[in-house]
């Protein structure tokens, strides 16, 4: 079974290849994919030790975030900065849930309907929450 998971992820780490250029930096391009950026970062911090690609990516991907939640005018700045504060696989499910519908509800492009729907969904598991704390707390 771990062989075979071995096998897997020394197969599959060359998939971050793909964001490198000719000279095998990360590339210029990505640079301008704020979201690409953003998923490269998170997806560093799943790595094994040894993982050298994934070490180049991450340094690569802070220094580059870094630098953008310093641009105030910047529209993904607050992203930025909260996913340097904390990945999303290390936070709470429902604690990330609620930041990023504030950040999805100022981003100009979101869909009114999702939007809604997000709410409605994160409002009715905090009142059966309250709902449950209550009745333990009886």
């Amino acid at each position: 079974m771990i062989c075979s998971i071995l096998g897997w992820l020394i197969k599959n780490i060359d998939v971050f290849n793909k964001f490198k250029d000719e000279q095998g930096n990360f590339g210029v391009k990505l640079i301008k994919n704020i979201e690409g950026i953003l998923s490269l970062y998170e997806a560093t911090h799943i790595m094994v030790h040894g993982e050298d690609i994934l070490e180049e990516a991450l340094a690569f991907t802070t220094t580059h975030l870094e630098s953008i939640s310093k641009q105030l005018s910047h529209p993904h700045a607050l992203q930025a900065k909260h996913c340097l504060r904390q990945t999303l696989h290390k936070n709470i499910p429902r604690l990330e849930a609620r930041s990023y519908i504030s950040r999805y509800e100022q981003d100009p492009s979101h869909n009114d309907n999702l939007l809604i729907l997000a709410k409605l969904d994160f409002n009715n598991l905090q009142n059966l929450h309250q709902k449950e704390f209550g009745n333990f707390s009886k």
